[in-house]
Formats: C-alpha cells, sequence, structure tokens
C-alpha cells in the first residue's frame, strides 16, 4: 500500500471511530502513542531497575558459592560474554570453576588462560581453570569442577548462557532466610545469539515433584550444596543431554528441601543446536530423558510406564496401581435421577478399573426419586463393582454428604465424583487422549505415589474440548479455573494442559485421594456447606506437606451445575459465595492474598491463561487526596451503573479495574474515576468509624476499550468507560476499607472490602 492507500485508510479508520465511539475517543487515540513495547519488555523495565546495585550488607548468612562451567569448543564471544556475567555478580563471595573438557578450538583455551592469568591469583574473585587432556563429555566435566570447588554450594552455569547481575545475591538472600535448603531453582528467560533480544520468560513454580517428573522445569539456575552432590554421586555418563534431570531426579530422593527464586535470574542462549530453541535439535536428549526416568520408577519401587508426547517432544509417567486396592467412587445426588442414571452407566460402562464401589449419597430426593435411585442402584450392583445407597434428608451441605460417603465407604481411595460427570468416549476429540478406559487406573496409580495428595483431571464441557477444569489457582481475587472456556487444542504455558501438573487445588467434582491422608487433612470442611470445599481440602493437604496433581491424559465430561445451578447465577448466592471465601482465607491465612505455590506471583492474578502480571507492567498509583466527600449513588441504580470487574491483590501493590457510566448521559468518554478507600470495621458504626479514620483517594486511568456498550448495546460515547488504578501498598494504612468508585464526583458503594 502506498502513501495515499495508508492515508486513505487512516482516513476511514477515523471516521468509523468517530461515528461509532464518538469525537473523544479519536482524540484519545490520536494523543496516546501506540505502545509497541512488547509485555516482558515492559515487565523488564519496570522490576529490573535495581538488579546492578551492588549487594553486601543486610545477610546474617553469607553462602561461599562455587560457579561451575564445564567448556568444549564454545564461540569466544558467548564465553567471554558468560564468564564476564558471572565475574559482575552483585553478590562477592563466591569463586569461578572453569572446566575445559579437551576443547579442539584453539580459543576457548587461550580465553581460559587469558582469565585465569589476569584474575587467578590478583583478582577479588578466585579463578580456577581444569584443562581435561581427555574429551569426557559434559557430565564429567562438570564433576571435575563440582571436585575442584571449595564453595558450600556450587553453581551450574552453561559456557554460553548468562547470569543475571543479581543471581547469586538472590540465592543467598533465599538461603538467609531457609540455610537448611539443599536446592534451590530460579527463573529463567532465552537471550539471542547475539545477546541483544531476551524473550520467552518461563515464571516457574515452587518445588513441584509431579511437574518435575512430567519433565525438567526447574533447569536454570539450578544450585546445590555440595556435600549432597557428593553423597548423590554427582552427574552420571551416559545421560548426557539430560545429565542435570537425572542428578536432580536422585538428588530429590534424598531431599525435599528445595527452594524457589521467583526471578529472572538466567538467560538460556538460544542457538540452533540448542535445546533451548527446540528438543528435537538434540534427539539424544530424548533418550537419556527416558532412561532416567524409568530407572528413577525401578529406584524407588513404583510401577509404571512411560507415554511419548510427541507434539513437546516429552515422556509422560502413567504410575501403574500396586496391590490392586479398593477404590470407592462417592457421589452426592439429590432429585436429578436421569443425569445420575448417566453418570453410574458410564463408570460401568467406560472403567477398566475392576476393584472399585460406588457409594451414593442422598440429601432428600423425593419419595418418587428415592424409589428410582435404588431400582437404578439395584441394577447396576454386582460383586465386581458394590452398589451402595444413603439417604439421609438434611439440608444440602456437600462437605457433609461427602463426608458421609467416605465414613460409610471401605476403600483404600476415594474417588469424589459430581453426578454430572460423564465418561465418555467423545473425550477422543482432543487426539491425546487415548486411554479413556484407563481414566480410573491412572488415578489410583497416582494417589499411590507417597508425595500425592488430591488427584484431578481435565474435564470437558459437553460437546467438544472446551475446558471446564484444567486446574484451579489461587488468583489474588480468589480461587479460580485456569484455561475456563478455552478449547484443548493447543499448547497452553509450557505444556500445562499437556503433561501432568502439581496445582494447589483440583476440583472437587472429580478428586481422588488416600483414605488416611483425606482423614489427616480433617476430610470436607463442613462449615463450608457449598462453595470452596473442595479448596479447603486441597490447601489442608498441602499444609501437611502433600502436592496435588492434575492428570492431563485422563478427561471425562462435566455437565456442570446441573445439580445446583450456578453460584453467580442470582445474589443471593453470589453473597453465600463471597462468605464461604472469606471462611476459607481465615482458615487457611496462608492462602490469603492469592499465595499459590503451583503459580509464579509474577503471573496474572486475576487471568485464567497464564499471562504476564499487568500490575507489575506499570508504576502504581500515589494517593492524591484524602478527602472522600461527595454524593453516594445507589449501586447499579437507575442513575449510574459502575462495577468493579476486578481486585486482583500483589506483594506491594493493588489493581482495580473496572467501568462505570451514567445511564442518562450521551457521551460518558469524558467522566472522571477516582477510587475511594474508606475505614471499616466492621464492630463498629460505620460512619463514626469513617470520621475518625483517614480515607483515600486514588485517581484512575480511563482505559480505551473498543465496542464497549452501555445495556441498550449504544457504543458512542462509551469507549472510555473502563478505568484502572494501580494502588501501592506503602500509601496506605494497614487495615480494612470499604470500596466506593468514584464518578464524576458521585460515589459508589461496591460492597466489596479491601483487606491492606
Amino acid at each position: 500500500m502506498g502513501r495515499l492507500g495508508e492515508a486513505a485508510s487512516l482516513v476511514k479508520k477515523t471516521f468509523v471511530t468517530m461515528r461509532d465511539e464518538g469525537f473523544d475517543a479519536v482524540i484519545y487515540k490520536m494523543k496516546s502513542k501506540k505502545d509497541d513495547t512488547p509485555d516482558y519488555t515492559r515487565w523488564m523495565l519496570r522490576n529490573e531497575k535495581d538488579e546492578n546495585i551492588l549487594k553486601t550488607t543486610g545477610l546474617t548468612y553469607n553462602p561461599f558459592f562455587s560457579v561451575v562451567i564445564p567448556c568444549y569448543n564454545v564461540d569466544d564471544t558467548m564465553l567471554r560474554n558468560c564468564i564476564d556475567s558471572v565475574l559482575k555478580q552483585t553478590y562477592r563471595k563466591f569463586e569461578l570453576v572453569l572446566v575445559d573438557d579437551a576443547s579442539t578450538m584453539p580459543s576457548v583455551k587461550a580465553t581460559l588462560k587469558e582469565y585465569e592469568e589476569r584474575l587467578g591469583k590478583a583478582g577479588k574473585v578466585k579463578v580456577k581453570v581444569v584443562y581435561r587432556e581427555e574429551n569426557g563429555n559434559i557430565s564429567v566435566a562438570t564433576n571435575d569442577g563440582i571436585m575442584a570447588a571449595e564453595g558450600e554450594f556450587v553453581a551450574l552455569c552453561d559456557c554460553d548462557d548468562l547470569y543475571a547481575p543479581n543471581a547469586l545475591y538472590e540465592v543467598a538472600k533465599l538461603l538467609d532466610k531457609n540455610p537448611e535448603l539443599d536446592m534451590i531453582y530460579t527463573d529463567e528467560d532465552k537471550i539471542d545469539e547475539l545477546g541483544l533480544e531476551r524473550r520467552d520468560p518461563f515464571f516457574k513454580p515452587d518445588w513441584s515433584p509431579e511437574t518435575f517428573m512430567s519433565y525438567m522445569y526447574p533447569c536454570h539456575l539450578s544450585v546445590y550444596r555440595r556435600t549432597v552432590l557428593l553423597e548423590t554421586g554427582m552427574e552420571r555418563k551416559g545421560f548426557e543431554g539430560a545429565q542435570d534431570y537425572d542428578l536432580l531426579l536422585r538428588v530429590m530422593e534424598r531431599t525435599d528441601r528445595i527452594g524457589h527464586v521467583p526471578k529472572i535470574l538466567y538467560h538460556w542462549r538460544m542457538r540452533k543446536e540448542s535445546t533451548s530453541s527446540d528438543m528435537q535439535a538434540k534427539p539424544y536428549v530424548l533418550e537419556a530423558t527416558r532412561k532416567a526416568k524409568e530407572e528413577a520408577l525401578a529406584r524407588r519401587g513404583l510401577k509404571g510406564h512411560l507415554e511419548l508426547i510427541e507434539d513437546i517432544s516429552q515422556y509422560r509417567v502413567v504410575y501403574e496401581p500396586q496391590g490392586d486396592p479398593l477404590c470407592s467412587v462417592i457421589i452426592p445426588s439429590k432429585d436429578n435421577v436421569n443425569v445420575l442414571t448417566q453418570c453410574l452407566r458410564s463408570i460401568v460402562d467406560m472403567t477398566d478399573y475392576k476393584n472399585y464401589e460406588i457409594v451414593v449419597v442422598d440429601n432428600g430426593s423425593s419419595d418418587e426419586n428415592r424409589v428410582r435411585v435404588e431400582k437404578l442402584v439395584g441394577e447396576l450392583d454386582a460383586p465386581e463393582h458394590r452398589m451402595s445407597y444413603i439417604y439421609e434428608k438434611a439440608e444440602f451441605n456437600f462437605s457433609h454428604m461427602c463426608n458421609l460417603g467416605a465414613r460409610n465407604a471401605r476403600g483404600d481411595y476415594f474417588l469424589f465424583l459430581n453426578d454430572d460427570i460423564e465418561i465418555t468416549d467423545k473425550v477422543k476429540e482432543n487426539p491425546r487422549i487415548q486411554d479413556v478406559r484407563g481414566w480410573m487406573t491412572r488415578m489410583v496409580g497416582q494417589a499411590q505415589v507417597s508425595y500425592t495428595g488430591a488427584v484431578g483431571a481435565k474435564l470437558y464441557y459437553p460437546g467438544g474440548i472446551i475446558f471446564q477444569h484444567a486446574g484451579v489457582v489461587n488468583y489474588g481475587i480468589g480461587p479460580g479455573h485456569c484455561f475456563y472456556g478455552m478449547p484443548d487444542d493447543t499448547n497452553y504455558y509450557y505444556g500445562r494442559n499437556l503433561l501432568d501438573y502439581n496445582f494447589s487445588v483440583v476440583t472437587g467434582a472429580c478428586l481422588m485421594v488416600n483414605r488416611g491422608k483425606f482423614y489427616e487433612a480433617g476430610g470436607f470442611d463442613e462449615d463450608l456447606a457449598v462453595a470452596y470445599n473442595d479448596v479447603a481440602l486441597c490447601f489442608s493437604l498441602i499444609e501437611k506437606g502433600y502436592h496435588n496433581v492434575l492428570r492431563n491424559d485422563v478427561a471425562l465430561v462435566h455437565h456442570e451445575s446441573v445439580s445446583r445451578g450456578l453460584d453467580a447465577e442470582n445474589t443471593a448466592k453470589e453473597q453465600r459465595r463471597k462468605r464461604e471465601m472469606a471462611k476459607l482465607y481465615d482458615k487457611h491465612p496462608l492462602f490469603a492474598r492469592g499465595y499459590d505455590p503451583c503459580y509464579n506471583p509474577n503471573l496474572s492474578g486475576d487471568r485464567n491463561a497464564f499471562n504476564l502480571d499487568d500490575k507489575k507492567l506499570v508504576e502504581p498509583a500515589e494517593a492524591v487526596s484524602y478527602e472522600s466527600r461527595g454524593r453516594e449513588l445507589e449501586w447499579d441504580s437507575d442513575y449510574a451503573k459502575v462495577k468493579a470487574e476486578s481486585i486482583c491483590y500483589g506483594d506491594d501493590a493493588i489493581r482495580i479495574a473496572g467501568y462505570g457510566y451514567f445511564r442518562r448521559k450521551r457521551n460518558n468518554n469524558r467522566n472522571s474515576y477516582a477510587i475511594v478507600l474508606r475505614p471499616y470495621n466492621k464492630d463498629e458504626d460505620f460512619e463514626n468509624y469513617t470520621e475518625r479514620h483517614t480515607s483515600f483517594v486514588f485517581m484512575a486511568n480511563r482505559v480505551y476499550v473498543k465496542g464497549f456498550a452501555n445495556e441498550k448495546g449504544r457504543t458512542r460515547g462509551f469507549a472510555l468507560c473502563h478505568f484502572e488504578s494501580i494502588i501501592s501498598k506503602d500509601e496506605i494504612e494497614p487495615g480494612e476499607y470499604k470500596l466506593y468508585i468514584s464518578i464524576g464526583g458521585g460515589q459508589v458503594d461496591t460492597g466489596e472490602i479491601i483487606r491492606i
């Protein structure tokens, strides 16, 4: 398109915006420079300001590190950049151990000698170089470096990669808080061959043993206590390409004192021949990984086999049940005979696992439906799958029904199942789901692993492969399903929907747990009658030291909430949900404000697809006033409609976003918005308490949303009705506040309580 065509296109777009959204929207778009900076670049600018500051104080425990770098035939510029990135560390208590594995490129030895002579004796950092006489491959070279190391901890580094300047300091800081840790890993990203572009940040979970059985997610940066390496036998020859994975598989059998620093501290070089670009680049890596996993199963006395997921070149571990334990399938139900029939028949028809029983718990079906269920259970009852029916007329309490079923169950393993679950071959629309009938077998095998808590499955909506459940994340705004409503036809965030992952929570719609662990965790909390009872159970299992798992090779259909409806369908249910969420966090304060060991704090606290946390992409707002007077508008009245769509807590800030407009005003594009936090104490009169304490007002930025319309479908005059405010916690006194949104000077009570 020539310049004339581009101009014509711009005129047309401007006319369309004017027509559909109004003159103010045109001016806003013209004044707002388009931000072409990728989110990750913005994240780096916002979050890596202080990484170059020398860190010399503030630590009680100052561990000594040995940074071990095995070298072989590496480009000289990349090698120098690698070494320099270590030498520039802001934490200075370390030595550098370089191992030349008999490189045939003369530049490698020459460069190492240069650093050795220049820094080895006179430098502030001790530099050692080990020159091997014959090539032994990376495992042998790394072991030579470990043996030459004098540090309490060994930090590994590939000879073409880079450390962030604050890498060792952040590891030392974690060890200062937790000196008993034996292994520490960090987040990482990738850097191009020229060292100019960083991309593909990998924000990892805290130590997640089943995620690790799926793939080597800790990877870089890895730091080990040297004595643990020596006791483990260090790296083994014959596992090249997966030598670090094999090492950590053996380390985790000796210790679970493994820590994680959720910061990008390592930059993995993207070379054509490197696995950082593509696992297919080194096919021997796949074979070494397979061997390492099979040997790990054998060492641990576990039965299992591996399945190759070709899409991502990784092997899934499928644990096979040992000892043929009895599994009790516990199904709460009431006046839902048709759906229950579908569920029970699908279990009987579509389950290869033989040693199970089914316990149906009914809290008060009509007499007619009670007779129908009794008849159904009688028809399906058989020696190979015993059926029982418990009838107890009572107010609905999902937790009580599950606990009642457990007390009447005989199994070693409990499988809690909603009555609107269906096991069906239709899930084979996803070609990755092959063993449909083996669903219970796979869950029992996983539940038998010593560190496993609850085991869940992915759940689809009827008629396709759209996610209803693929793991639950404890977001800042509360527990939520990740990938909710998204199709299971791609690879989401490092295989979260493909490999078997630890999640903090799996839904109670399909949840298996060992009988002993269930009672150790206290069973289902009967104070949580409707919502979050499954979340509370999963939290309790984590608090007991177990790890909950989502098996992505098990897929069932969930006819969601056919039984009792959705919580958000009316105001009463929504208010009950909020009360139960508050109760959940009162009982499990560790998880308040979005803490989730299986979800990185740099990721979004209110979205379902592992996006970067947008609170960390912009600077927090500052308080501009301490007065909060103004007329109060009725919430969602005939006069105005205002909604806080998300309230997301972060470590240092709160993000509040939503929209608002006046119903009788034609042009709402010029409205001003502010967040008002008024002090609140549930035990005192609100007005009197507010008069005695400081209120806070924060200006909110208007946000352009293309095509936004009011409830009558009008778009013109409504494109700038969204707002967003990032509020620094440093600006607010600790306490509880009622959230008001100011629109054009009037304040709307949202009914939300903000806790600082």
